[in-house]
C-alpha cells in the first residue's frame, strides 16, 4: 500500500503542473488575441504540451494504482493469480471510472485532440477556448469529494469499460472542438453579434432553469443536503470511508426514494434575476439582428452584462450557503430513506450541478469579453471554407466513435444486465446526441449544405452534448445507472 500511495501522491503533483502549465497557457493564447504584437503562439503551445504531458502521467498513475489496487483486493480473498490474470486486473480500472477521473480524462481528451488539430492546421486561436474547456472540467472535478479509488463492483469489471466509455469520451471532446471551430466560422463570415449574443443568452436561460427547475420560476433554488456517513472499504478490511451522500425520502403513495430538494436561502432571486435579463437580451438581440453592428454599445449587450452580474453574486451567495451550512432541519410529515441520518447540511458533494451553472458564468463572460475583440478576431482566422472544412473533419471523425460507444455499451448491458437497451436517461440522451450528429452529416453530405446552416447546427449540437455528459450523469434528468452524482 506504500507504493499505492506514492503513485497516488504523485499523481497530485503532476495534476497541479498541468493545471499550471495549462493556466498560463490560457494567458499565453489570451494574451496574443488581445495584443496581436505579443508573439506567444509557441510558448503558449508549448506549456499546453508540458500540461498534456503531466496530464498523461498523472492519469497513467491513477491507473497503475487503480489496478494494483485490484490485485490487492483480489489477493486479499485468497485468490492466487495467475500472470495474465495480474495484468488484466492491472489494466482493468482505466481513471474514468468516477467523476472525479471522468471529468479529469475529458478534459485531457480535449487537450489532446486540440493539439492534434493545432499541429495539422495551426489553428492556434481554438486554443483559448479549448484550454480554458479544460480548465473547467479539472475544476468541477475539484468539487467532487470523492476522489478515492475503490475496487470496482462486480457490473463494471469487465473488458468493456476499456471501449464504450473511452469511446464516448474521446467523441464527446471532439465535437466540442468542432463546436468551437463551428463558432469560429461564424465569427469569420460576419455573423452579427446580436444572433451570437441572443443565442448565447437563450441558452443560459435555457441551462439555469434545467437546474432550478419550476421552482426557479418561484424564485426559489432548491439543492439536496448532504449526510456523511461510512461505508466499509473493500480494500481494507476493517477500515471504513467517509462519504457524503444526497437525502433521500419517500413521497406519498411512492414505495420509491426519491431526491429530498430544501430551499437555499437568498439564492434563488439571484438566478430567476438573471434568466430573466438573460431572455430579455436574447429578444432584445435578436429583434436587432438586421441592423448595424453596435458591439457593446448595444442595448443586448448591456442587459447581459447586467445579467452575468446578477449571475455572479448569485453564484458567489450560493457558494457561501454551501461552505457555511448550517445543520438543515427535515420538514415534517417527511419520510427520510432508511439508514439516512442528520446531521443534514448543504455539501458540495450534493451539488455537482454547480459545474453548469460555473458553465453558465464563464460562458457569458467568454462572450462579454470576447465581443469588443470579434474584428481583431476575426481577422487573425484563416479562410471560412478552411474553418467549415475543419469543423466537417473533426464532426466526422467523432460520429463513428460515439457510434461504436452505442453499440459497445448495449452489447455491455446485454452481458450485465440482460438487455441491451432499456431507455436509461443516459442512454436516451446519447442517442438523442447521435441524432442530431447524424442530422448535422446528412445535411452535408446528401442535402449539400454548406454555410451557416450546417455550423448553427454544429452549435446546438455541443449544448446537447454539455446536458448529455454534464446534465444527464448530475442527475438532471432523474437517477438512472449512469448517474455519477447527486443534486
Amino acid at each position: 500500500m506504500g507504493s499505492i500511495q506514492g503513485l497516488l501522491d504523485w499523481g497530485v503533483a503532476l495534476r497541479i503542473v498541468a493545471l499550471t502549465g495549462y493556466a498560463i497557457a490560457f494567458l499565453g493564447y489570451a494574451a496574443r488575441l488581445a495584443v496581436t504584437k505579443l508573439k506567444l503562439d509557441r510558448f503558449a503551445t508549448a506549456l499546453a504540451v508540458l500540461g498534456v504531458a503531466a496530464h498523461t502521467a498523472y492519469l497513467v498513475t491513477r491507473w497503475i494504482a487503480a489496478g494494483r489496487i485490484e490485485i490487492l483486493a483480489r489477493e486479499a480473498t485468497g485468490d492466487i493469480l495467475s500472470g495474465s490474470e495480474r495484468f488484466w486486473y492491472m489494466v482493468s480500472h482505466p481513471p474514468y471510472t468516477n467523476l472525479y477521473d471522468a471529468l479529469n480524462f475529458v478534459a485531457w481528451a480535449m487537450m489532446v485532440c486540440y493539439l492534434i488539430i493545432e499541429r495539422k492546421w495551426g489553428l492556434r486561436i481554438v486554443g483559448v477556448l479549448a484550454v480554458a474547456l479544460a480548465l473547467v472540467a479539472m475544476g468541477e472535478a475539484s468539487l467532487v469529494t470523492d476522489k478515492q479509488i475503490e475496487p470496482l463492483v462486480p457490473a463494471l469489471q469487465s473488458y468493456w469499460i476499456l471501449i464504450h466509455v473511452a469511446m464516448l469520451f474521446v467523441s464527446y471532446s471532439l465535437f466540442t472542438l468542432g463546436a468551437v471551430c463551428a463558432l469560429l466560422y461564424l465569427v469569420r463570415t460576419g455573423t452579427a453579434s446580436a444572433w451570437l449574443g441572443g443565442t448565447q443568452a437563450a441558452v443560459a436561460a435555457l441551462l439555469l432553469l434545467l437546474v432550478g427547475g419550476w421552482d426557479l420560476l418561484l424564485g426559489t433554488y432548491k439543492m439536496a443536503p448532504g449526510w456523511v456517513h461510512q461505508i466499509p472499504s473493500q480494500l481494507h478490511k476493517g477500515r471504513f470511508l467517509e462519504v457524503t451522500s444526497a437525502v433521500h425520502y419517500f413521497p406519498e403513495g411512492s414505495e420509491r426514494a426519491a431526491k429530498l430538494l430544501v430551499p437555499v436561502p437568498g439564492v434563488g432571486p439571484f438566478l430567476l434575476v438573471a434568466v430573466v435579463l438573460f431572455i430579455a437580451g436574447a429578444i432584445v438581440y435578436l429583434r436587432a439582428r438586421k441592423g448595424p453592428e453596435q458591439g457593446v454599445s448595444g442595448l443586448g449587450y448591456k442587459i447581459i452584462a447586467l445579467g452575468f452580474g446578477v449571475l455572479t453574486l448569485g453564484l458567489a451567495l450560493l457558494v457561501y450557503r454551501i461552505v457555511n451550512s448550517p445543520e438543515i432541519a427535515i420538514p415534517q410529515g417527511i419520510k427520510i430513506a432508511p439508514g439516512e441520518h442528520g446531521p443534514f447540511r448543504f455539501s458540495l458533494a450534493s451539488n455537482y450541478a454547480l459545474g453548469l451553472i460555473a458553465l453558465v458564468w464563464g460562458l457569458t463572460l467568454g462572450f462579454l469579453v470576447t465581443t469588443p475583440l470579434r474584428y481583431r478576431i476575426s481577422a487573425s482566422l484563416p479562410d471560412a471554407r478552411k474553418l467549415e472544412d475543419i469543423t466537417y473533419k473533426v464532426i466526422i471523425a467523432g460520429w463513428p466513435l460515439l457510434t461504436i460507444g452505442i453499440v459497445m455499451g448495449g452489447m455491455w448491458a446485454n452481458e450485465a444486465w440482460g438487455r441491451f437497451w432499456g431507455w436509461d436517461p443516459k442512454e436516451t440522451w446519447a442517442l438523442i446526441t447521435w441524432v442530431v450528429y447524424a442530422g448535422y452529416l446528412h445535411t452535408r453530405i446528401t442535402l449539400g449544405w454548406a454555410g451557416r446552416r450546417p455550423a448553427v447546427i454544429a452549435v446546438f449540437a455541443f449544448a446537447v452534448v454539455v446536458f448529455t455528459f454534464m446534465g444527464v450523469n448530475l442527475g438532471l434528468t432523474g437517477e438512472g445507472l449512469h448517474t455519477y452524482g447527486a443534486g
